[in-house]
């Protein structure tokens, strides 16, 4: 006598209640590509928690680096892809403490924000970092 013998094939693909939750969530309340989104987790040096940044509500490295900078209280300076530093305004200020974001990309290497046109940057980021300008 033969026992029936079945396997379950996993292959990750299978949402649970809340992911679906989540996904429509972000469908209704998402940015301005249809309703797609793509969060990136953002972390500060010294501050234990990320944020989540919605990569897709932006269409430039300004906008995100204004955002940033009001959602942790800082100072980010970034190269454009001009070869301008961006922030410029208060960099000689000493009281003023400067940040620079870096990103890790799907490779995981670990590169500074603005060296790649925005479009390739948002294809390859996996999590931003912002670090102290001093300590790079």
């Amino acid at each position: 006598m033969r026992k029936a013998l079945s396997t379950d094939l996993r292959l990750g693909l299978s949402l649970s209640a809340a992911d679906e939750e989540e996904v429509i969530m972000d469908e209704r309340y998402g940015g301005g590509r249809g309703g797609a989104t793509f969060f990136v987790k953002v972390y500060m040096e010294g501050i234990p928690i990320g944020r989540k940044l919605d990569l897709w509500a932006y269409g430039c490295y300004e906008d995100m680096i204004t955002t940033l900078d009001d959602m942790f209280g800082t100072n980010i300076l970034y190269l454009g892809i001009g070869g301008r530093a961006g922030n410029e305004n208060n960099y000689n200020d000493q009281q003023v403490q400067y940040h620079v974001l870096t990103y890790e990309d799907k490779e995981g290497d670990w590169l500074i924000v603005g060296d790649v046109p925005w479009e390739m940057f948002v294809s390859s980021v996996k999590r931003l970092k912002i670090t102290r300008a001093d300590s790079l």
